[in-house]
């Protein structure tokens, strides 16, 4: 819709694909700039002629403008090129950087979870521990009672069995 915002922004920082508008970066406008200079002073001292390998190649002057105008076209597609492929890595490292982060998260999720499990198996074995010492205290009154049926024997028994109802039915 015209009235809506775009919610990813568009331009060479957040997209480096070869179909993204090709603005410079720092480096590129740098570039950019460098190679026009230097087709300029191309241009205003010696455009008629090509020296290679020693070797001087003489050229119609209009064809040196041409030629010169050429190179200027290949510095700015060098300069978008180069800007392109250093936004690239700099998006590639930031993936690289979020999916790090993304690992490290997972792993200490992993982690917690770990801990979580760990501490709810060690009051499992508490409460186990607990059960099998009540266990061991009510044979042992048990034993007592049927040795020597006095009446302390007989009251330590009934509050212990008392206080094991308590217990159950606050489990159940």
């Amino acid at each position: 819709m015209p009235g809506d915002p775009d919610p990813m922004p568009s331009g060479p920082e957040s997209d480096p694909s070869p179909s993204a508008p090709a603005a410079l970066d720092r480096q590129g406008l740098l570039e950019a700039a460098a190679g026009t200079v230097i087709a300029l002073i191309a241009l205003f001292s010696s455009y008629d002629h090509i020296t290679a390998i020693g070797r001087t190649i003489p050229l119609q002057q209009q064809w040196g403008v041409w030629l010169i105008a050429a190179s200027l076209a290949l510095v700015v597609v060098d300069a978008q090129l180069a800007t392109r492929s250093r936004l690239r890595e700099a998006h590639e490292r930031a993936e690289e950087r979020d999916r790090a982060d993304q690992e490290r998260i997972r792993a200490d999720q992993e982690r917690n979870r770990a801990d979580q499990e760990r501490e709810r198996a060690a009051e499992r074995a508490e409460r186990q521990r607990q059960g099998i010492a009540r266990l061991h205290r009510c044979a042992l009154l048990g034993g007592r009672f049927q040795l020597d049926p006095s009446p302390a024997n007989t009251n330590r028994y009934r509050a212990y069995l008392a206080l094991m109802d308590e217990v159950a039915g606050g489990e159940g």
